[in-house]
């Protein structure tokens, strides 16, 4: 059989388990960490945790039905994570093989875990080569996880254990796998991370699996690299970079002067040619903890996890969201006005491994067409008639290493589209009035009112930019047709109020209920904020005589099964009634009723519509 590791290792490790007065009968199991001491543990993982958790799905479900659990340890073989078939967890727990509990060789014997970790590479138990008869239907290969920055460090184990008929080759060639893009990972984002330098041994291999990897901090060291850089190069932690890649003072200089993400061919002291390419980090760092999160309620739950206060469509939203975030995979976001969608972007984007890096908002109705084009690209110094002196960067170059939101996008001038979907295509961009393309590196997330397949059909938005933009789409429920707005409005409240929060009484909530809110959350807030003022604070609770008198003067629904008609007749009452309370000021009543002044107009326009 083709073993990982030779059987000489299965026998030192015997050696070893003996000498330590293991006993092969033994069947005492102790219950693992208590769970404080478990929760502890997975907070001070998190981060090897969040960059694990996605390649254990995917163990997962490349073994469904082999009867395989995947293991994640600690670099002490205690158990932070396990995944697998129902019968084999059962089978599992009944040996102790659980969150919390330690797999180390002293304390189980030979096992996959314990032996990975000993010997420093991969590592395979077959059935008897286990120590411990109660382990001996299992067979199970596991592979250490290196600390970045730290030569021969380790950080944790990765492992696939079975009780079927486990093809160890094929396993251990998964294991490996995804221990090597954890590493990339952990690599990519290292906290002291100034720059990236990959290599390669040709240009075809860049950017691909066998890529190495290396990040070099403010000094000019190696912070981080990956095995493959390490393998490739003999680059060690903590050398200068050209000392790291054997690089003359003249080769190092066409290196760092290359152009970002251009590859570059070197040829290095020891007359190895190679290939390298200089990139510029993720501006996100450190994510959060994204795989401990379990609770909307719970502060360290991800933003976009605490968006969900009951409605099921937002949860399926949300759940959506979740999935994409982090796979470069454009996301629009359709919705009505005042719905939630600049929230739900930001909240994607601070979920995301792009949280550290800038979320820049763009309102594409908001700003009259012939500024689009600098707002976005920015532009040189007298690019145009009051062009400022100094020239301006533009939203697209301020989004690099974060997130570009491009709100109300069937607002952009066809004219413009193109030009975008260039940017998108090439990952650069030029300032308006010349200068050399600049690359991006950025996240985008869209949204919009209207319906864009029907403004691609009448040919007001480009087709080939809707299926660029549109990776996935996301559909937000207006207010009036959400199932958890008592929950929401006591939100809303406890983010204005802080801990002295008011509670609505059911009369308000009923009011709150049958109100059509045409402008959505974004009125449901100002609402809020005017009543919670209104409250004597001897008295914490929000009566229905607190609400704007709009609330209870008509201002109602006709419950679920209101038309589209009558909904849209009350916005239109509603939005002419705050307008006339506020003497006809049109940016006044856009403000009580929490929308823009082009979704004002256009409310008061659809009272000339059939």
């Amino acid at each position: 059989m083709n073993r990982p590791i030779p059987r000489e290792s299965i026998r030192r490790s015997w050696e070893r388990c003996a000498q330590q007065g293991l006993d092969m009968a033994d069947t005492a199991m102790d219950g693992g960490l208590r769970r404080s001491a478990l929760n502890l543990r997975l907070e001070e993982k998190s981060r090897l945790i969040a960059y694990a958790h996605p390649l254990i799905e995917h163990l997962h479900q490349s073994l469904a039905r082999t009867s395989s659990l995947i293991v994640l340890t600690d670099e002490s073989a205690t158990v932070l994570r396990t995944l697998g078939d129902p019968g084999i967890v059962a089978r599992a727990e009944e040996i102790a093989l659980f969150p919390g509990a330690v797999w180390s060789e002293e304390r189980m014997g030979t096992n996959a875990i314990g032996l990975a970790l000993n010997e420093g590479q991969a590592a395979a138990v077959i059935e008897d080569e286990h120590y411990l008869l109660r382990h001996r239907f299992l067979r199970g290969i596991a592979c250490p996880i290196p600390m970045p920055d730290n030569d021969g460090g380790i950080l944790g184990v990765l492992g696939i254990i079975s009780d079927g008929d486990l093809s160890i080759p094929h396993a251990r060639a998964l294991v490996q796998n995804a221990v090597d893009l954890i590493e990339t990972r952990l690599v990519e984002t290292h906290p002291h991370a100034l720059c990236q330098i990959r290599i390669a041994p040709s240009q075809e291999a860049l950017a691909t699996p066998l890529e190495g990897i290396l990040v070099v901090d403010e000094e000019g060291r190696v912070a981080a690299l990956n095995r493959r850089a390490r393998q490739f190069s003999g680059a060690c932690h903590g050398r200068a970079i050209d000392e790291a890649l054997h690089l003359s003072p003249q080769e190092k200089q066409r290196l760092l002067k290359s152009a970002a993400d251009r590859p570059v061919c070197l040829v290095n002291t020891r007359r190895q040619t190679f290939w390298s390419r200089l990139t510029q980090p993720p501006a996100f760092l450190i994510p959060e903890a994204a795989a401990v999160e379990t609770s909307q309620d719970d502060d360290t739950a991800l933003p976009l996890v605490r968006l969900d206060t009951g409605d099921s469509r937002m949860k399926a939203a949300i759940q959506r969201a979740l999935r994409v975030v982090d796979r470069n995979i454009p996301l629009m976001i359709q919705g009505e006005t005042g719905s939630g969608k600049e929230v739900f972007a930001q909240a994607c984007h601070l979920s995301s491994l792009r949280s550290r890096g800038p979320f820049v908002a763009i309102n594409c109705a908001a700003i009259p067409g012939p500024l689009i084009e600098a707002e976005l690209f920015g532009y040189s110094e007298g690019a145009f008639t009051g062009a400022r002196q100094q020239g301006s960067a533009g939203k697209l170059r301020e989004a690099h290493g974060g997130t570009l939101f491009l709100d109300e996008i069937g607002d952009m001038p066809v004219g413009l589209q193109s030009v975008l979907l260039r940017v998108l295509e090439t990952r650069s961009v030029s300032p308006l009035g010349g200068g050399e393309e600049i690359p991006l590196d950025i996240a985008i997330i869209c949204a919009s009112h209207q319906p864009l397949q029907e403004k691609v059909a009448e040919g007001s938005f480009r087709a080939d930019l809707f299926f660029r933009l549109s990776g996935m789409s996301l559909c937000i429920p207006p207010l009036r047709e959400r199932s958890d707005l008592a929950a929401l409005a006591q939100r809303i409240l406890e983010q204005e109020c802080g801990g002295q929060a008011p509670r609505l009484t059911a009369e308000a909530l009923d009011l709150l209920r049958r109100h059509p809110w045409p402008g959505n959350i974004r009125q449901l807030r100002n609402v809020l904020r005017l009543a919670a003022a209104m409250i004597d604070p001897a008295t914490p609770l929000l009566r229905p005589e607190h609400l704007p008198a709009e609330l209870s003067e008509g201002g109602t629904s006709n419950g679920p099964t209101t038309s589209h008609h009558s909904l849209r007749a009350s916005e239109v009452r509603l939005v002419k009634e705050a307008v006339t309370r506020c003497g006809g000021n049109i940016s006044a009543a856009a403000r009580e009723l929490g929308i823009t002044r082009t979704t004002l107009y256009r409310k008061l326009q659809q009272d000339a519509e059939p």
